[in-house]
């Protein structure tokens, strides 16, 4: 709430991953009074259209669901707060690049909100910690994850420290190796990507 109370005149996008997620958050926000319109799968097309543009005209937050704004101009906002945090980083990456695109003119704010110990603690951890994610260009997520030497997907990756894991410290020594292993997979993604600069110069896009 604090977030949403500072500097009001900002436009805001909170996503959720589940609708009992956004339920909480817009009970939430009307017990506050704070203005907000909602963006999720199940809405029609029209619907959909007239939450952008209510959103864009005269309300100060978008409450979305995953699927919310694919393919349409979110460049107006550039503060997101993720309140649902995916385990894949794809994913998180993909909700920064619906405001983080060519046309955007200001610093895009990214606030993660997560609980002490958790999973998703850890995850923004390593994510921030070891690869600098959020200062990332959008679209180096998936070659840095395809440089890691486990061919398995990382949402499997994540399941299966949870399912190791017996208390918290082996959770967070399971996590400490794989932040280790995402900085290493960065440094050889970065590797490759300057080689193929340096043959097909300076255009090269991965």
């Amino acid at each position: 709430l604090d977030i949403l109370k500072k500097n009001q005149a900002e436009k805001k996008i909170i996503f959720t991953q589940f609708l009992k997620s956004m339920d909480y958050v817009t009970t939430l926000l009307e017990r506050n009074g704070i203005s907000f319109t909602t963006f999720c799968g199940n809405m029609t097309v029209r619907e959909k259209d007239e939450a952008i543009r209510r959103f864009k005209a005269d309300i100060p937050v978008l409450v979305s669901t995953e699927s919310g704004g694919e393919g349409r101009n979110l460049q107006f906002c550039n503060t997101i707060i993720n309140f649902d945090l995916p385990w894949n980083p794809m994913r998180i990456e993909q909700r920064i690049g619906r405001l983080h695109r060519i046309g955007q003119t200001r610093d895009v704010f990214i606030f993660n909100l997560s609980v002490r110990g958790t999973l998703e603690d850890y995850i923004i951890e390593i994510l921030d910690s070891k690869i600098n994610m959020f200062e990332m260009v959008i679209g180096e997520i998936e070659p840095i994850l395809g440089h890691l030497e486990e061919e398995t997907d990382f949402d499997d990756l994540i399941m299966d420290i949870w399912m190791k894991s017996a208390d918290q410290e082996g959770m967070r020594d399971h996590f400490e190796k794989l932040g280790e292993e995402l900085a290493a997979a960065k440094k050889r993604y970065i590797e490759t990507r300057n080689l193929d600069q340096e043959i097909f110069g300076e255009d090269y896009e991965i």
